[in-house]
């Protein structure tokens, strides 16, 4: 029984859908979904969509497909970068955490994948289950059609459509998982769909129109509750079953719903530059996908595809092209489109979504990335992409630089889905390596400990006081508040570039961060509030943490409690790895990695008032003044 604090802390994150999800939670419990989720008449034919049928000249593309589809046969479908049987040699219900089976006869409903007396953390079965992996065997048994890949892509659907019926079992439960589901599907049936035998083909496709009522029926819920990726998931799903199915008598009622429900999240989703409300790399590439997704099945809204190029050029902007960058926010390996490529990797979305609006793309760019090569025919362009501009960059929730050896990233601003508590933060590299880090997600439905020790503040590289939170965590997915008060600047000056952030998060008074990025090293200048006492700041170490000048810090590695010492690098694994840790009062704090600068009160003026602060900071007996105003 939840305690009366922790239902009142639901209905303030819940709020106005606070009475509507009690309904619900209710019909549940009662059974009241019996009559909600009753069977639906079949005798459909789909008609599949192009999505994923661009059979690649490359033989680079065509090998890693090939070893791909050797892998899922041999060692099975891949989950957070491991192999497991689920779906492949054991049943789609298998948790593989666990080995053991979630109920498959068992209405959805009335399964509990959310308390502590759950089986599993759910999310690695639904992983399989999102059936991306048969659509890589669908493509091997393309490119060799005599080969193993379609026989066992075949008894992987036979055993399906025996395990998972319309309503029944975990895989059931969630309406996203439904929509991605039928994205892979008509992949698969538009590559091999006319060597299914007929009874399995036809079985696929009443699986199809049940998602599609599942889908409008859950509706209510999901646009109450689930106003992020979700909502525009949904609603994605539905356009393309509405499409697959034209001459469904609800197939018209489908389309329209799908893309109402784009258009409508996507006013709350995107903000002008192409960042999200989802405060997530791995989110925001999925959101891009769905987007790909639209336009690729076309008569997408102009909203929708403008959405798809800023989103992508936002990636950009970030450094996607370059190499690594930040893995801030949560981070689960959330993808619409199909590839055999590693998971943590951005930079195709990217590159497709500016193709596919007729931007520049390297001929190369075929060989290297899946997205590219099976959704888009090769263009035969081979115009290099852009240079990155010189001098500082802003986009979304970051401003950055690259200069010399030193890359940097600053995290200016929260939006509120997804998030992390990492304002402020600042991610370095040198060459390549990461010296500074974010340390990744770690789980979802895990234990709460862990969850709260990846998102928190005491997981990033921000000052906070001694056991306070900028955020405060509230279950596995809320805060207690969603975002603060922050201004940000980025400045080129003659002798490098600065970046500056503050924040009002805490009751303490503003906190205030300057980042000076020179040819020869990258020095932190921090100002915590008067008042300031025994506060705290976390750097994970990256490969060349060695780099880091942290003075009077201590080093933690593997510490179970507090959760601390730890890096993430996919969803639902983590390994020791060194966190340096810091204290210090009121005043300046200055530290950073490379050559850094000997900085204190004397070199420093601050003036400030509710929505700008102006700093003059003096190097080299030059005065410099940065404006830095509320964002």
């Amino acid at each position: 029984m939840p305690s009366i604090s922790s239902v009142v802390k639901d209905v303030r994150a819940l709020g106005a859908s606070a009475p509507l999800r009690a309904v619900y939670e209710a019909s549940k419990r009662t059974n009241g979904h019996a009559r909600l989720f009753r069977p639906v008449p079949g005798g459909y034919t789909s008609t599949p969509l192009d999505i994923g049928h661009h059979v690649p000249s490359s033989e680079r593309a065509r090998g890693r497909c090939l070893e791909d589809a050797r892998l899922i046969v041999e060692e099975g479908t891949r989950v957070f970068g491991e192999r497991v049987p689920t779906g492949s040699s054991a049943s789609w219900a298998m948790d593989p955490l666990t080995g053991r089976c979630w109920p498959e006869d068992t209405p959805w409903w009335q399964i509990d994948i959310r308390t502590d007396q759950r089986l599993s953390d759910v999310k690695f079965t639904w992983e399989s289950a999102r059936h991306r992996d048969l659509v890589v065997l669908a493509r091997a048994s393309v490119l060799e059609p005599d080969g193993p890949w379609f026989p066992h892509l075949e008894s992987m659907l036979v055993r399906w459509c025996r395990e998972c019926r319309p309503e029944e079992g975990v895989n059931w439960y969630s309406s996203l998982e439904l929509a991605l589901r039928a994205i892979a599907w008509s992949q698969v049936l538009r590559l091999v769909g006319d060597r299914l035998h007929g009874g399995l083909r036809a079985e696929l496709d009443d699986q199809l129109v049940a998602s599609a009522r599942h889908i409008m029926v859950e509706l209510p819920y999901t646009m109450t509750s689930m106003k992020n990726n979700h909502l525009l998931g949904d609603g994605l799903g539905l356009m393309v079953l509405g499409k697959m199915f034209p001459d469904h008598p609800a197939a018209g009622r489908w389309r329209s719903m799908g893309d109402r429900l784009m258009l409508k999240q996507l006013g709350r989703h995107m903000l002008p530059d192409g960042s999200m409300i989802e405060d997530s790399l791995s989110y925001h590439r999925f959101v891009l996908e769905m987007f790909i997704v639209r336009v690729l099945i076309g008569d997408a809204p102009d909203a929708v595809a403008r959405a798809m190029s800023t989103a992508a050029e936002h990636l950009i902007t970030l450094g996607v092209l370059d190499g690594d960058v930040p893995q801030y926010g949560d981070w689960d390996e959330g993808r619409v489109l199909a590839d055999s490529a590693p998971a943590g990797d951005v930079a195709g979305a990217a590159l497709l979504a500016r193709h596919l609006v007729g931007g520049s793309t390297p001929a190369s760019a075929w060989d290297i990335y899946d997205e590219l090569a099976w959704y888009a025919a090769a263009s035969g362009t081979a115009e290099p992409a852009p240079p990155r501009p010189e001098g500082p960059w802003t986009s979304g929730h970051f401003s950055g630089v690259r200069r010399g050896l030193w890359a940097v990233w600053l995290k200016r601003s929260l939006t509120p889905s997804h998030q992390h508590a990492d304002l402020t933060s600042v991610w370095i590299q040198h060459d390549g390596s990461w010296v500074t880090r974010d340390p990744g997600t770690g789980t979802y439905n895990g234990p709460l400990h862990v969850r709260d020790g990846f998102r928190t503040s005491a997981a990033h590289p921000v000052w906070r006081p001694d056991g306070g939170d900028l955020l405060g965590p509230h279950r596995a997915f809320r805060w207690q508040r969603s975002t603060v008060p922050a201004g940000s600047a980025a400045v080129e000056l003659p002798l490098g570039t600065i970046l500056a952030v503050w924040h009002d998060g805490f009751d303490e008074g503003r906190c205030l961060r300057l980042v000076l990025v020179e040819d020869s090293g990258v020095t932190v200048i921090d100002r915590l509030p008067e008042g300031a006492r025994g506060w705290v700041m976390t750097a994970p170490e990256g490969d060349a943490g060695e780099r880091l000048v942290l003075e009077g810090s201590t080093s933690t590695i593997a510490e179970e409690a507090p959760f601390a010492g730890w890096i993430s690098e996919t969803y639902g694994r983590w390994a020791p790895s060194p966190w340096r840790q810091s204290r210090a009062d009121a005043g300046w704090f200055v530290w950073g990695a490379g050559d850094t600068r000997t900085i204190n009160d004397e070199h420093l003026t601050v003036r400030e008032d509710d929505d700008l602060v102006t700093i003059d900071l003096e190097i080299d007996g030059t005065l410099h003044t940065v404006e830095v105003a509320r964002a």
